[in-house]
């Protein structure tokens, strides 16, 4: 291995040269005398491993390996010191640092420990980052990927949904058939639903965010609006749906359109099935508030802290079907702080559950 000795007493590097000499280690050791000199060396030149004392003229050893550390090079780093500091070790430590060894207690023994144990220790941390950079790589193509491939598969399903909607006007359509074009729209829009799901997925993951288009609207006309549309999606449920205060705000009636239903669905698969769902918005002076609240067990309290992950989804009623993927929360969440607003949520046995979105009535507001 090649080695680099940096310190200013000459005396004190031919005693760590004999001690290398007496070690187990075959190694090349190059000298520096001062800090600008190792900075040099280090930059033009490959070391294995760097035997530095932190008295030196000028700069200290701590800012020599903050320097080392700042130009990106991560050779391993033993500091030598003419006396042993528990604070100072920690902060070495903490800069980068691979041990820290008071000349006094050096024997090659311990200088062969040191050395062997910083290489390992850097090998395992290369490696701990080539992991995640390959990880990372795959994360991001696995997200390209589905976004790709879902932009893709809207326009085929588009066609479908056109020609079962032409098929279901047709007036010499048997009724058996009938019922098929029925299943035919019924999938097609939850193969649609799951398709935007998925592109707003990567679109919040790749960095760009949930798009949103502001225009000024009233809040409690579009819940009317979609909670009706709920209500025949799911005749065998009662959404209750209560406003109050005012309404308008400079928001994405779409996007908190999908909201609404995103968190009513949520409550409509995993609440009690003999207790209605209720829908709650409320205005004050700078905010508006949307809740929905469902009878039925609790959230467990292991669970709520990953409940807005993606690709997450609960134990929902036996034979309920969820039509979703497990992103319906976590699109919740974004379309929230698209609009700089919040989610809460709150969960209890005799409670039961609410999430709360709290929605700013103009960008900009806190």
């Amino acid at each position: 291995m090649h080695i680099l000795l940096v310190d200013d007493d000459e005396i004190d590097r031919m005693a760590v040269q004999r001690m290398l000499r007496a070690s187990e280690l075959q190694a090349t050791v190059a000298e520096a005398g001062d800090a600008l000199s190792a900075l040099e060396m280090l930059l033009g030149g490959h070391f294995d491993c760097v035997l530095l004392d932190f008295h030196l003229p000028r700069l200290d050893g701590l800012a020599v390996l903050q320097r080392l550390r700042a130009l990106g090079i991560e050779t391993p780093v033993i500091m030598l010191t003419g006396q042993g500091d528990e604070a100072l070790a920690v902060e070495l430590m903490k800069a980068g640092a691979s041990d820290y060894v008071a000349k006094g207690s050096l024997t090659p023994q311990r200088l062969t420990t040191g050395i062997l144990a910083a290489l390992k220790l850097h090998e395992a941390q290369q490696a701990a980052r080539r992991g995640e950079e390959l990880l990372r790589q795959q994360v991001q193509f696995a997200e390209m990927f589905v976004g790709i491939a879902s932009h893709d598969l809207r326009n085929p399903m588009s066609v479908i949904m056109l020609n079962a909607a032409i098929l279901g006007r047709s007036p010499q359509l048997p009724p058996e058939l009938q019922q098929c074009v029925a299943r035919i729209k019924t999938s097609g829009q939850r193969a649609l639903r799951l398709i935007h799901d998925l592109l707003d997925f990567t679109q919040a993951r790749l960095g760009t965010g949930i798009p949103i288009s502001r225009t000024s609207i009233d809040l409690h006309a579009v819940a009317q609006e979609t909670v009706e549309e709920l209500r025949i999606a799911h005749p065998g449920h009662e959404v209750v749906l209560e406003v109050s205060g005012d309404g308008a705000g400079i928001w994405d009636a779409d996007r908190l359109s999908q909201l609404l239903v995103n968190l009513v669905t949520n409550a409509l698969v995993y609440g009690a099935a003999d207790a209605p769902v209720q829908v709650n918005i409320a205005g004050d002076d700078d905010s508006v508030t949307l809740a929905v609240h469902n009878q039925g067990e609790p959230i467990p309290a292991q669970l709520r802290e990953a409940l807005f992950e993606p690709l997450r989804r609960g134990v929902q009623r036996q034979g309920v079907p969820s039509g979703n993927i497990g992103l319906g929360l976590f699109i919740v969440q974004q379309i929230a702080y698209a609009h700089a607003g919040e989610v809460t949520l709150e969960s209890a046995a005799e409670a039961g559950t609410t999430f709360s979105v709290r929605l700013p009535r103009t960008p900009g507001q806190d």
